[in-house]
């Protein structure tokens, strides 16, 4: 199953909902051996991502406080696909050539912009994640219209987005991780470049 833009919910400036709304359509088709949901972050919140539609610079670049995609694994081989809605890459994209174009490794920027990887299983991810959107508002108002459906939660948490979005360096894996090890770990593991690399079968 792939699916297009046009098939997916898409709020501006949520891309954590959008994944779990992505996530959620998906699930359940036998071409899909599994998803994840993957928030790309630092401790101080200064992470670079090229090919990104809001950005005025010619290579696409945003540098956000941290940003979710959706990655498939297929059934058929040991390759992967990335879903990011706000990409200009296309859609779904090879994570190989997500990695080349949007990515990039963390050796072409200085020590802040290093960027992290929390890995969520899919399905643990739509068990557990929840969001008020607690976030996106100040005095004022929203930062960002929210989405039109109502709030995720869960019987436990009406809001858990800091468990995924804040990282620390102690949290972080050098060696990959096993899907058994995500399955038992309801905000996913955290990976270093390489370890990301290696466990998405990702050619840098």
């Amino acid at each position: 199953m792939s699916l297009s833009r046009d098939d997916c919910v898409y709020t501006p400036q949520y891309c954590e909902e959008n994944v779990y709304k992505l996530i959620e359509t998906m699930m359940g088709n036998s071409s899909v051996a599994r998803l994840y949901a993957v928030f790309i972050s630092n401790p101080l919140k200064n992470v670079p991502v090229f090919f990104q539609k809001s950005s005025n610079c010619v290579n696409g670049l945003v540098v956000w406080d941290y940003h979710v995609i959706a990655i498939e694994r297929l059934a058929v081989g040991n390759s992967y696909r990335v879903y990011d809605l706000d990409s200009t890459l296309s859609f779904p994209c090879d994570a190989t050539q997500y990695w080349r174009k949007a990515i990039r490794s963390n050796s072409e920027f200085p020590p802040k912009y290093e960027r992290y990887f929390r890995i969520v299983d899919g399905d643990v991810y739509l068990r557990h994640f929840a969001s008020n959107r607690s976030h996106m508002r100040e005095a004022g108002g929203w930062l960002a219209p929210p989405p039109v459906y109502e709030a995720i939660s869960t019987a436990e948490s009406t809001h858990n987005l800091p468990n995924y979005i804040n990282i620390s360096h102690a949290e972080v894996c050098l060696h990959s991780c096993s899907d058994d090890q995500l399955e038992s770990s309801p905000f996913g593991r955290v990976l270093a470049e390489d370890a990301f690399c290696s466990f998405f079968n990702i050619t840098p």
